[in-house]
């Protein structure tokens, strides 16, 4: 069993003037606790009649390994231990910034840091500034103890933290924890994003007329409401446009329905070029339209439903369908000092656009 500690073997010398008796050096390992790599096996042993296979072991899924570690020979020991358990050591770090660095160039699937390193950004720093980069494991290695500095390393959200001395075992188990929860979090985000992904999609499913890509009744009756309220607290005028699209059964019927479904989408490519934007723009059934539009007076009513006829004349102009597009259209003022609800403005309009209707079908019969 391999003991991982900063312990401190000495070489014994001669005195010599201007010399120390004893020079210190830092060791992670004393002999007797190195590895004795067992020689090669001979192809004998290995093949033919009457072959012995050595004891399967455990071996977990290899990683590639980033080690900060100041202290040379600590690295350098927990390199080959890393290499003996199956792993591959992409770089060594002796100080924070060059873990950043390294990090971000080598991209590893784990990192071992030391807490207590040199230079203004010790280890924990380290670990904040590279998972601001990198989503990656980091397990801690320190021979401190003490509350603050755990407290400090706890808020990095590292995967593992090993407090020296340590030996192999614990070194293993440790890293295979630390991968083993990160692929769980990984795979809990990537969910919890392919949730988020079909929630946006069936809310704006739920909000969107497929045919024509405005939004549909239930959107309209979510944004509406929301735009008169502002509108009255800022005292701004708000018109509602009631539109029908005449003569829709009767391109069905010669036409066909795919001919029918183009009219209604031809429409609602009008009604865009002729509202702003910001104005609420929806399909509300069938062959029917609303919109909700910001205007200054009441003048500002007849000059969009004129504009809207000048646009429906030049697409009509254009003779790109076997079709006319026209559109039947009734308009309510919002009154600002009045709190007259959206089901009351959208009949007021309704009823102004069957108005509008009976009118054009007295002027031409």
């Amino acid at each position: 069993m391999r003991v991982f500690a900063l312990q401190h073997a000495v070489d014994v010398a001669l005195p010599m003037s201007g010399y120390p008796a004893i020079r210190p050096r830092s060791r992670v390992l004393t002999d007797q606790h190195r590895p004795q790599h067992p020689a090669p096996r001979s192809a004998s042993a290995t093949s033919g009649e009457g072959e012995t296979s050595a004891p399967a072991t455990h071996r977990a899924r290899s990683a590639s390994i980033l080690i900060v570690e100041d202290e040379a020979i600590i690295a350098e020991d927990l390199k080959e231990t890393l290499i003996a358990q199956g792993h591959e050591v992409c770089a060594i770090a002796n100080d924070g910034a060059s873990a950043l660095t390294l990090a971000l160039q080598h991209r590893p699937q784990l990192i071992l840091m030391d807490v207590n390193l040199p230079g203004d950004i010790d280890g924990v720093q380290a670990a904040a500034a590279i998972s601001q980069h990198l989503s990656v494991p980091i397990i801690f290695l320190t021979g401190r103890r003490d509350e603050a500095t755990l407290q400090r390393a706890v808020l990095t959200g590292p995967l593992g933290y090993l407090i020296k001395p340590f030996n192999e075992h614990a070194l293993r188990s440790a890293i295979e924890v630390a991968l083993h929860r990160h692929r769980l979090e990984q795979a809990v985000r990537e969910r919890e994003r392919a949730l988020r992904h079909s929630a946006e999609q069936l809310h704006t499913l739920s909000f969107i007329d497929e045919l024509t890509q405005l939004h549909n009744r239930r959107g309209f009756f979510a944004l509406a409401p929301q735009v008169m309220q502002a509108a009255r607290r800022d005292q701004q005028a708000m018109g509602l446009f009631f539109m029908d699209l005449n003569g829709l059964k009767h391109i069905n019927d010669t036409l066909g329905h795919v001919a029918g479904d183009q009219a209604l989408r031809d429409t609602a490519q009008v009604l865009r070029h002729s509202f702003r934007s910001s104005d609420v723009l929806a399909r509300f059934g069938g062959d029917e339209f609303v919109a909700m539009a910001q205007i200054h007076s009441t003048q500002n009513l007849h000059t969009l439903s004129a504009r809207l006829r000048e646009h429906l004349d030049e697409f009509n102009a254009g003779g790109q369908r076997p079709y006319q597009v026209e559109i039947s259209v009734g308009v309510a003022l919002v009154n600002r000092s009045a709190q007259e609800d959206l089901e009351t403005l959208l009949a007021r309009a309704d009823a102004a656009m069957y108005e509008q209707k009976r009118t054009a079908r007295g002027s031409r019969g």
